[in-house]
């Protein structure tokens, strides 16, 4: 069965149409979902709500439901792992009464992982349909109040409603690729017109956020696009269309400038790298512990802006916090999730449909193993979202057949 539909949907007709034929838990557990979703970029504690009414409702199925009624996948050890080395750094920590907030504040949203594994089913074209469409409707959404605030004077920068610039840029560069990739092929957003317009509109929330690293995750797409689709007419108007903005926005102008210098305005991730190096084999096995960064880094008084409170690289601060024991499962993680997809594309079992939706989730993926936020409380949870999905459609290619899959196909 394909994953998605190619008529145009309506977004909330398409939401009642499912709700119709999904009965009692499971229609709680759709909403719940759809709630996770739509809720992720808007407010941190609607999302907490949502994905906790969702793992309880999981819980509660799974409870009821057949021995066999929890989906395994390739990614399951390697998640798991990390999260066992990221709760064993908490006892170690220098720190324990910074440390133990991490219990209760970041590691339940790891194990998300494994309730969208067992709820979302790409093997439901409708489903699928839908959630892609939620992401770009929120990613529009996001976008037009980060660009309005700009606009008015609100803010020096694009931001989001929940954790300001970094949350916003990284969220509209992470559902890009759907919109590059499936948006108008799909009709997500009803024709093909209306897929290139969300485009325009999130890459404009991206240029306004200001933000180096997802100015470059950006034009990254493009190029990855231009590759896979073998057209480079969206690439060409990107570059047009920044041009434009470089040319007629002067602050755009001097970010950029500041941009093709990176190594000249590190923004002090090069004294980050200077105190990790002083300090790193002190605990090489467990870390420092979660949220010890004010409290070890050597050089804080080297630091222009006193709000930086994290090391500004995923695999720095998974070492730092939590040492190897972490560490090895993350990059383990990372690099199952592009050898499995590899291979995946590869088979034969695997369709066109499901071929393009995974390729769009790998590039996501990809954006978020270079440049960073696999470690964000809100942003992880897209992460996640981008991981499960792909391990459902690598184990629907037959090539985790060894996993104990029990996905429908």
């Amino acid at each position: 069965m394909d994953i998605l539909e190619v008529a145009p949907l309506s977004l909330f007709s398409s939401i009642s149409k499912r709700l119709s034929i999904r009965q009692g838990i499971d229609r709680a557990i759709w909403l719940a979902l759809l709630s996770v979703l739509g809720t992720t970029i808007f407010s941190t504690a609607l999302l907490q709500i949502s994905l906790g009414v969702l793992a309880i409702l999981w819980l509660t199925k799974l409870v009821r439901g057949p021995a066999n009624s929890f989906r395994a996948t390739g990614f399951d050890l390697p998640m798991l792992l990390f999260i066992v080395g990221r709760i064993l750094s908490i006892p170690f920590s220098v720190h324990p009464e910074s440390s133990v907030a991490a219990l209760h504040i970041e590691i339940i949203f790891y194990a998300a992982f494994f309730v969208f594994t067992n709820v979302v089913r790409v093997d439901h074209k409708t489903e699928m349909t839908i959630l892609l469409q939620m992401f770009m409707v929120t990613a529009l959404v996001a976008a037009l109040i980060g660009i309005f605030k700009y606009a008015t004077g609100m803010s020096p920068r694009a931001s989001s409603s929940t954790s300001g610039t970094y949350t916003l840029g990284l969220y509209l560069v992470s559902t890009l690729p759907i919109a590059l990739l499936l948006t108008g092929k799909y009709r997500l957003l009803g024709n093909v017109a209306s897929g290139n317009i969300a485009t325009g509109i999130l890459c404009l929330g991206i240029i306004l956020t200001f933000d180096r690293l997802h100015w470059v995750a950006m034009a990254a797409t493009f190029f990855a696009t231009a590759f896979i689709i073998k057209d480079k007419r969206p690439l060409v108007t990107f570059l047009l269309g920044m041009a434009t903005m470089i040319i007629i926005v002067p602050s755009v102008a001097q970010r950029f400038q500041a941009t093709m210098t990176l190594f000249s305005h590190m923004s002090y991730r090069d004294v980050l790298w200077r105190g990790a190096t002083l300090i790193g084999l002190e605990h090489p096995v467990t870390g420092f512990g979660p949220r010890t960064f004010r409290e070890i880094f050597p050089f804080m008084s080297e630091l222009g802006d006193r709000k930086i409170g994290s090391w500004h690289n995923d695999y720095l601060q998974v070492y730092m916090e939590s040492g190897l024991v972490a560490l090895i499962p993350m990059v383990w993680l990372v690099v199952s999730v592009f050898s499995s997809s590899f291979k995946a594309l590869r088979s034969e079992q695997l369709s066109p449909e499901r071929q393009e939706v995974l390729i769009t989730f790998l590039v996501s993926v990809s954006i978020f193993a270079i440049a960073g936020g696999m470690l964000d409380t809100l942003m992880g949870i897209v992460f996640r979202f981008d991981l499960a999905v792909i391990a459902l459609i690598v184990a629907g290619s037959g090539n985790e057949a060894s996993h104990g899959t029990t996905i429908r196909t």
